[in-house]
């Protein structure tokens, strides 16, 4: 499962995506300035498109819930998507998150061999993510399911990146959360070593 991504992107390159998905972004917040970032982490402030006044919007988030009530431990930023049916309302709902790869682990002992997930042409890939308001802001998780072919070498679960055909119907929750959610094909993520520095 994904603890952590790369947000390496511009603007330009998201408005021009979700144009050409047929839900262009609305950037009611104004033009953001988004700075490339090597690594996003639990807790850290970052992106996240999601429904708001009935547009698609880019909104700043905090990666992952707080951990339930009476539960002690991280914030949950991995959530299951099987069984569930997740609607779009006032303080949660559908959103989908930018980012240029992801980051999975192998091996048993530390240091683990760490591993960034692409898509083959560089382009930004949309993770499938749930949001919810709560006292500390909007925060999100991503949705998780069985890999796919290219991340079951690193990993028993996977973030699910959607294709542009899909962002459209996943945020305005036109199809149900089955229908859209599934592991991506064989070839839709590259995987190269990335060590930290």
């Amino acid at each position: 499962m994904c603890a952590s991504y790369e947000a390496k992107f511009s603007i330009r390159q998201l408005v021009d995506l979700f144009t050409a998905a047929r839900a262009p972004l609305s950037l009611s917040g104004g033009l953001p300035n988004l700075e490339p970032v090597e690594e996003v982490r639990p807790t850290d402030a970052a992106s996240a498109v999601r429904v708001v006044d009935g547009a698609a919007d880019l909104v700043g988030m905090r990666f992952g819930f707080p951990p339930p009530p009476g539960r002690k431990g991280g914030p949950v930023i991995n959530f299951r998507s099987e069984g569930r049916e997740i609607t779009n309302g006032a303080r949660q709902g559908r959103a989908l998150v930018p980012a240029s790869g992801f980051y999975e682990f192998t091996g048993d002992k530390y240091p683990k061999t760490r591993w960034k997930l692409t898509a083959p042409d560089g382009s930004p890939l949309l993770l499938a993510a749930v949001w919810r308001a709560g006292e500390a802001g909007e925060a999100f998780s991503l949705l998780t399911a069985e890999p796919g072919p290219d991340v079951a070498p690193y990993h028993t679960r996977g973030v699910l990146p959607l294709p542009p055909v899909a962002w459209a119907d996943w945020l305005f929750a036109r199809r149900s959360t089955q229908e859209i959610l599934a592991p991506p094909p064989a070839g839709t993520l590259i995987a190269t070593a990335a060590p930290r520095g």
